[in-house]
């Protein structure tokens, strides 16, 4: 099954591709990342990203 993936330009189901040919930036999944109620890692994650943004790195 081929995924669709997207840049800032275009949209892509060629996998060998991985930097786009008019924009230069990475392709990445075209699709939002899937959603759980039930998360048990998303105090962890949210706990992380507030670090990284303190670190200046985010």
């Amino acid at each position: 099954m081929r995924l669709l993936r997207k840049c800032t330009c275009s949209y892509t189901i060629d996998e060998s591709k991985e930097i786009c040919d008019k924009c230069g930036e990475r392709f990445h999944s075209a699709y939002p990342p899937k959603f759980s109620p039930y998360d048990k890692y998303a105090d962890y994650r949210r706990k992380m990203k507030e670090l990284a943004k303190q670190r200046g790195s985010f």
